[in-house]
């Protein structure tokens, strides 16, 4: 998150909410949204369901640049915050996320993907090759700024050479998207911040109106998802709770608690508890048809043994279950008669 973020934060109120937060609260909700958008923003074709995705480190210790000419201090130390770092089969990602208009953020971008290099160098020992891998960079652009492209282009070169290396920066400008655009390219993730768009100094009736179709179109699409299998009850519910979140903040500061916009705020909340309690209910439904599962594979596996004349303490060892248990499922498939 830039420090023109940081500077501009929500308000200091009992529903305060940090952008950078609530962006790693959901792009760690569910692996196959995440995927998702990095397929659609990159071209990428990685499989939602097998692809392995891990977190990686995203907070960096260097030495502060000095001000002057007397050179940086050895202990002046920084400590510098990428947004998101991952890897999807091994191979590296990094988002970045901005608000407002910075126009130093491909250096900063690069300056984080340099600190994701230093700290994953892999050196083949005395008279090796060094690797220095830098992740894909995406940064995602919440306001409007004319001057960003869909590519922040950018150039690796060691000085004097001829040959240099592309470090492109794709650019997702959601300022120039709808909220059926975003379901259209599988960029869910990103339903909540369109939200942030709406904060304004001058509040008319068409600005409260606006406000409130966006909130209202938001708010269908995430159930449109849900029901359509594209995501999980539990992202669903993350999904609402961070536009609501980010909707009641800016109401507060820039709507002045509108009464129109806090009802549908207050209808978002309740809808929000039934969700919660639906999950709460699918987990257990889960666990059970796990359980009913694994006892019927448990059952097939006695059955098999027994027929192919596997004495019942073979069966009991191999299975680690005891001959209780064991006679209890030969009795009931009818294998065994109960010895008098």
């Amino acid at each position: 998150m830039t420090q023109t973020d940081s500077e501009n934060q929500m308000p200091d109120t009992p529903t305060k909410l940090r952008i950078d937060e609530a962006i790693k609260y959901l792009f760690t909700s569910e692996k196959q949204a995440l995927i998702r958008l990095i397929n659609s923003a990159l071209g990428e074709n990685y499989d939602p369901d097998t692809t392995e995705l891990v977190e990686l480190k995203t907070e960096f210790i260097s030495r502060k640049t000095a001000a002057d000419e007397s050179g940086p201090d050895p202990f002046d130390l920084e400590k510098i915050v990428a947004d998101m770092i991952f890897s999807l089969d091994c191979v590296a990602f990094h988002i970045e996320f901005q608000t407002q208009a910075d126009h130093t953020i491909s250096i900063r971008i690069m300056r984080y993907g340099v600190e994701h290099a230093l700290s994953t160098m892999k050196n083949t020992g005395l008279g090796g090759v060094i690797e220095f891998e830098l992740p894909v960079p995406v940064l995602i652009q919440i306001e409007k700024d004319e001057n960003l492209a869909d590519k922040i282009p950018a150039m690796i070169r060691v000085s004097g050479r001829d040959d240099a290396l592309a470090f492109d920066i794709t650019v997702i400008r959601l300022w120039t998207f709808g909220v059926d655009e975003l379901v259209k390219r599988k960029l869910y993730l990103l339903l909540p911040f369109l939200m942030v768009r709406h904060r304004k100094r001058k509040i008319t009736q068409q600005d409260v109106q606006a406000f409130l179709e966006d909130l209202q179109k938001v708010e269908e699409a995430i159930d449109g998802l849900y029901e359509n299998g594209e995501i999980f009850a539990n992202l669903r519910s993350n999904l609402y709770e961070v536009t609501d979140s980010i909707a009641k903040i800016i109401n507060q500061k820039y709507y002045g608690n509108n009464l129109e916009i806090d009802k549908e705020l207050k209808k978002m909340e309740t809808t929000r508890a039934l969700y919660a309690q639906e999950l709460v209910a699918k987990g257990k439904a889960e666990g059970k048809a796990e359980g009913e599962a694994k006892a019927e594979a448990e059952v097939t596996q006695v059955i098999r043994m027994y027929l192919h004349k596997h004495s019942l303490e073979h069966i009991s060892e191999e299975l680690n279950i005891s001959m209780f248990k064991v006679k209890e499922l030969l009795l009931k498939s009818g294998l065994i008669e109960q010895s008098h």
